[in-house]
């Protein structure tokens, strides 16, 4: 779904394009499905974000928005998505509680004691 302005537009089927804004409104992501591969945009944490979740994900069944892969949490094995067959909003609302966003600062210190994030934040 990429940008008529990518260059890579006749190549690329990423879902979320950072050149198209209706495709960060509107669409979905599922953990085995392409990622933007432009090196211009490979610095984008949400772009980080996915590919984590792809290597980490449990179930490649579940969805992530834009507003998801936004947030500035830990991503560990067996990060789930949404459930396609089941109502948006109150999964949305759940996985916010359950994901949590973390500074960057508190990252930095954790980081600099050799602490995973995982076994400071419980996940």
């Amino acid at each position: 779904m990429a940008s008529p302005q990518c260059p890579k537009f006749d190549v690329c089927n990423a879902p979320l394009c950072p050149m198209d804004e209706q495709s960060l409104k509107h669409c979905i992501w599922y953990p085995d499905e392409e990622i933007c591969r432009r090196k211009a945009f490979a610095n984008l944490d949400w772009i980080k974000r996915q590919k984590k979740i792809a290597k980490k994900a449990k179930r490649m069944d579940r969805y992530f928005t834009f507003e998801m892969l936004k947030r500035n949490c830990v991503i560990t094995k067996g990060i789930e998505g949404l459930d396609p067959d089941k109502p948006e909003e109150p999964q949305l609302k759940n996985w916010f509680k359950r994901h949590p966003e973390i500074t960057e600062e508190q990252r930095r210190k954790w980081k600099e004691r050799g602490q995973t994030l995982a076994a400071q934040t419980g996940f």
